[in-house]
């Protein structure tokens, strides 16, 4: 079986309620839906899963939220690389009003972590005895953790010859950029702030920005458009858009996450990037259809994936 390492610095666990509507100063009665893992990285592991790839999940966890997270991972089948630390676990709340059928996010914030707190990650992919060809870095990173991390990832990484793919924003997408990685999956706003221009400005262009990065000497570029889709670029010259099916939209929770999943899924099973990204889009589109933090489903691949539609710019 396929085997991806993923890396979550900053997870939570996700709690998903229901309420009939909002009203200020009122005591509402919710129903509690789902008690799931949560943070980038966890999420891409739980698509993985679902995709049928072996996961080497290495998480940062601390306190009782944190003893509950490593008991959802275990439940779902993950071999989890717990990374202990002091601080607890953050909550997370995706609250579902039913009258109106929006959905509010209430994302708590994660604790700082130490040096002697983070630096034991390293020490998880090492104790990997073979790394798989492919690892992922995914999600925020808390404070305390400097974004010259990633450096330090990339090169245990590169040592054990094996590819990093990131996911992730701010100062350590730079620092992900500045360290050369396989493989870099921003969003279209991540992208925009990378090369320095307003994402809202009518003259910025996806493919100009997405050139520069892989000039600069990222191997590959996914970036993902929401629901129009994704760019592809890579330094092989491969340039494509790819169309996202339209789907019936119930929350756009995990969909980035999930697209990340059947990205590193398909390249771990040696398809071409162009191939592994239109997995990952339809990975994407198929979490949309679900309320709440649910991902897609095998029936959703199934469904879905011939309708990706390929668009070559070269």
């Amino acid at each position: 079986m396929d085997t991806v390492v993923t890396i979550t610095l900053s997870p939570s666990v996700d709690y998903s309620m229901e309420v009939e509507r909002l009203e200020p100063e009122e005591k509402l009665r919710t129903s509690l839906k789902e008690t799931e893992p949560g943070g980038g990285g966890i999420q891409v592991a739980r698509g993985l899963r679902r995709l049928g790839t072996r996961v080497e999940a290495v998480v940062t966890v601390g306190g009782s939220t944190g003893r509950a997270l490593f008991q959802l991972l275990e439940d779902e089948g993950l071999n989890v690389r717990p990374v202990w630390v002091q601080s607890d676990t953050r909550p997370c709340f995706t609250l579902h009003v039913t009258s109106t059928g929006e959905n509010y996010r209430l994302v708590a914030r994660a604790q700082p972590l130490s040096e002697y707190e983070y630096l034991p990650t390293l020490n998880r992919l090492r104790e990997i005895e073979n790394l798989p060809p492919y690892v992922v870095l995914s999600g925020s990173f808390p404070p305390g953790v400097p974004p010259e991390f990633v450096h330090e990832i990339a090169a245990v990484t590169a040592e054990r010859n094996s590819n990093l793919l990131v996911d992730t924003s701010g100062p350590a997408l730079r620092a992900a950029l500045d360290a050369h990685v396989a493989v870099l999956k921003p969003s279209k706003e991540e992208l925009a702030a990378l090369v320095g221009a307003d994402p809202d400005d009518p003259s910025f262009e996806v493919p100009a920005a997405a050139r520069q990065v892989v000039r600069d000497g990222v191997g590959a570029i996914v970036v993902s458009l929401g629901p129009e889709g994704a760019y592809v670029h890579a330094q092989s010259g491969e340039e494509v858009i790819l169309t996202a099916p339209q789907v019936d939209l119930a929350s756009t929770v995990g969909a980035g996450d999930s697209m990340v999943a059947g990205l590193v899924a398909g390249l771990s099973r040696g398809l071409p990037l162009v191939g592994a990204a239109r997995l990952g889009v339809a990975c994407g589109s198929g979490t949309c259809r679900h309320p709440g933090s649910q991902l897609f489903t095998n029936e959703d691949i199934h469904d879905l994936l011939p309708q990706v539609k390929v668009t070559s710019l070269r």
